[in-house]
């Protein structure tokens, strides 16, 4: 049985990572792809953008052919003690001594492997035999924790390289050394920051852990509305000041930095980006078919 694809998608915090996320699996699904998207942050919107409940710690479906599921490092941290001890009151002493919280936070990976344990469990081709997924969509953490996250099995794998614990870790290299099957995408915007962050990530995720980097997203990109023809025009009939004058000089400012940084991204990288529009909408999930046919494509076969 054909084992599911893994998208790992982050960015600097703040750039649209759930709403690629959403916007991805809810083109995929209309196409009739099963999808597993794996949220991993407590204040999320998941649910809300996909029109179903907060997701849990188990896949749930969400919408038509769309699960979902949250994967937190507390809990995760707690459920694999717990069933490591079996016995309730020892787990409960452990996960409430300080010196066993201090530890586990300063050990590294711990939380980032747990992580991809589950991950390889609900990627694995038996896992749910009826209900099995195309792909799994991991809306991950910011840039600086992503890193982390996917160097978590090296780091893991050469500190514990036998038993149960490193067999996971060179599970879960094996599936970001396939390049077919494991993939990162990179969500910016068209600003000085958060290009800077994304080509530095880049720089690490190609040539320090060798995984397979997609073409990037630069998400609310504001469109083109006005040519400055139309806007000296604009200035003759509504005069200096007019409100509808200062908005448009403000649409064609904001256009001409994107474009700018836009730029930058197609010197310093191999492929050129993939733009989204701004989207002057608030209500949830109103624009996501629209975006998820853009983003189709990076899945797309070399």
């Amino acid at each position: 049985m054909k084992a599911p694809r893994v998208l790992f998608v982050t960015g600097k915090g703040g750039v649209g990572k759930t709403t690629v996320s959403a916007a991805l699996a809810a083109h995929l699904a209309g196409e009739g792809q099963r999808v597993l998207v794996v949220e991993t942050d407590q204040g999320g919107q998941l649910g809300e953008l996909l029109g179903g409940a907060e997701p849990s710690a188990d896949p749930q479906p969400v919408a038509p052919r769309i699960d979902a599921a949250r994967l937190l490092p507390r809990p995760l941290v707690e459920e694999y003690f717990r069933g490591l001890l079996r016995v309730p009151f020892l787990a409960n002493r452990l996960l409430s001594s300080r010196s066993f919280n201090a530890l586990t936070a300063a050990a590294p990976g711990v939380a980032e492997f747990l992580l991809l344990q589950k991950i390889l469990e609900w990627t694995d081709p038996g896992w749910r035999r009826r209900g099995r997924y195309d792909l799994v969509i991991v809306d991950g953490p910011a840039t600086g924790h992503a890193l982390k996250l996917l160097a978590a099995p090296r780091t893991i794998a050469s500190l514990v390289p036998a038993g149960p614990i490193g067999a996971v870790a060179r599970g879960a290299l094996a599936l970001l050394a396939d390049h077919r099957r494991a993939h990162v995408l990179v969500v910016t915007l068209p600003e000085e920051l958060a290009v800077t962050e994304t080509l530095e990530a880049y720089d690490v995720l190609e040539n320090d852990l060798a995984v397979d980097v997609l073409r990037p997203v630069i998400n609310r990109v504001y469109p083109r509305r006005f040519s400055p023809r139309e806007l000296r025009q604009l200035a003759a009939d509504a005069g200096e000041g007019h409100p509808l004058l200062q908005a448009a000089q403000f649409q064609m400012a904001r256009r001409r930095d994107s474009e700018r940084h836009i730029q930058r991204l197609r010197r310093h990288l191999p492929r050129p980006p993939l733009s989204l529009p701004m989207v002057f909408d608030d209500t949830p999930g109103t624009a996501l078919p629209r975006l998820g046919a853009s983003l189709a494509s990076l899945l797309a076969p070399a």
